[in-house]
């Protein structure tokens, strides 16, 4: 015990030197730091991606009755809406040129091998990447809801941007009055199980059970997904506008499976949006 103490002291400078080193790194990379957060894990999403994917691997097994059962459920409505749209509108009449009925959107399935839920500015990582033909500004969806979009890819991981990051922003519909809502999440106020859709027109009929959807304007989501349902409902006055308070659809703290979404006209969208100072 002597030595040890002797020892310290001798190195006593050096080890002072160490501890402030490790302070200062962590105040700079820390997720308060966006900046440097942001390119700290662009540079190391490989490294950092493949210790997540292992730890997916050693722990996934225990969620595998959870992950079925949401894969079934996924199943099962995928199946639905393909068979009603078949009853429908009839194979007779589905022309395959028309953009009324061409399948703009494809999915590929994903792991979440990594979610951050806690934080101010909160992220996942999934398990493909441009190999996969993965891009930046792409949706991804859940099992339930939309998940979020991504925000930097590498050769085989992406990191995503989620609803509950105050970064985030998406335009949304009231699912029975198809009114327009801006998605916000605020970090002080909110978790991740919430969020705020605001800039609702007072006069909008909103009721508690109620859902948003996604509109697809932007071209990153198919319109109708579920983002979450009306829990809590204020007013302001001042503006003359709803703030709606959702129960997120998706549950950020057991994410294991997600959806990119691929839009074949997405390039077309955003030259659109371009033109029109969107």
């Amino acid at each position: 015990m002597r030595n040890i103490i002797l020892l310290i002291q001798k190195y006593r400078n050096f080890l002072f030197f160490l501890f402030l080193e490790f302070i200062s790194l962590f105040f700079l990379f820390s997720s308060r730091n966006s900046y440097h957060h942001y390119n700290y894990l662009s540079s190391s999403n490989s490294i950092t991606s493949s210790l997540y994917n292992f730890q997916y691997n050693m722990f996934s097994y225990f969620s595998l009755r959870e992950i079925n059962n949401d894969l079934l459920k996924e199943n099962s409505s995928l199946k639905n809406q393909v068979l009603n749209k078949d009853m429908v509108v009839g194979r007779k009449f589905i022309k395959s040129e028309d953009t009324i009925y061409q399948k703009n959107f494809l999915f590929k399935e994903v792991k979440v091998i990594n979610s951050q839920f806690k934080y101010y500015e909160n992220f996942l990582i999934v398990n493909a990447g441009k190999k996969s033909g993965v891009k930046e500004k792409m949706g991804l969806i859940g099992t339930k809801g939309i998940l979020g979009i991504v925000k930097n890819v590498s050769e085989n991981y992406a990191t995503i941007r989620p609803l509950i990051n105050p970064n985030f922003g998406l335009k949304v519909l009231h699912e029975n009055t198809n009114s327009w809502g801006d998605l916000i999440w605020v970090p002080e106020e909110n978790n991740y199980q919430n969020i705020f859709v605001k800039n609702i027109p007072i006069y909008t009929k909103v009721k508690l059970g109620d859902y948003f959807i996604t509109s697809g304007a932007e071209g990153l989501f198919p319109g109708g997904v579920k983002i979450g349902k009306v829990i809590e409902i204020n007013e302001n006055i001042e503006q003359q506008t709803l703030v709606i308070k959702l129960k997120n659809e998706e549950d950020f703290s057991r994410t294991k499976i997600g959806f990119i979404v691929f839009n074949k006209t997405a390039e077309e969208i955003k030259q659109h949006l371009i033109k029109n100072d969107f």
